[in-house]
């Protein structure tokens, strides 16, 4: 008779996830070991190698994300952009950490699923941002698509030159954006 799983996958995913982001891609299924009790044996057993695991912990995290957008407020306006953005920053006000996570881009680059994931979570993020702006003199997903890029330049400045908490640069950054693109 089979064993009873002990964790189910969106356990180990949700572990995964946290091991992946403290470690970057270099991470190992005795990595995730460590964490979850289950051995990499198990682990291959279950999402057949580190990439299915990566693909798994991935498309979990996304529905996680379309989630947080689909229960964020629906208010429309320069505040609620801002404060959709601001509730999407990584809390962690340390660069390193940052850095680490910032691996990942490498990887939705390369790996046509993981960058099919990502395009996936970028148009939702897009979606949501044009149904919060305020009237503006460019189109909705034109803004949203260069607010997107404006937040995460705004992520990357403040990790190679931290200013302040991360979050608050971010949302300075962005009322910029929205100054600029308001002015006459």
């Amino acid at each position: 008779m089979p064993r009873r799983k002990q964790l189910s996958d969106d356990a180990v995913l949700d572990a995964a996830a946290t091991v992946m982001a403290r470690k970057g891609p270099e991470f190992t299924l005795a990595d995730v070991s460590a964490v979850t009790g289950i051995s990499p044996s198990t682990l291959i057993q279950r999402f057949g190698d580190k990439h299915g695991l990566v693909v798994g912990a991935q498309a979990r995290a996304n529905a996680r994300f379309a989630a947080i957008l689909a229960e964020a407020p629906r208010a429309a306006g320069v505040e609620a952009v801002v404060d959709l953005f601001w509730s999407l920053t990584p809390g962690d006000d340390d660069e390193a950490t940052l850095a680490d996570q910032l691996q990942w881009l490498r990887q939705d680059l390369r790996d046509p699923e993981l960058n099919a994931l990502a395009r996936t979570r970028r148009d939702q993020l897009l979606a949501a941002v044009a149904g919060r702006l305020p009237p503006l003199r460019l189109a909705p997903d034109a803004a949203a698509r260069l607010l997107e890029a404006q937040w995460q330049g705004a992520l990357h400045q403040w990790a190679l030159e931290p200013r302040g908490a991360l979050a608050d640069y971010v949302a300075d950054s962005l009322a910029a954006w929205f100054a600029l693109a308001e002015a006459p």
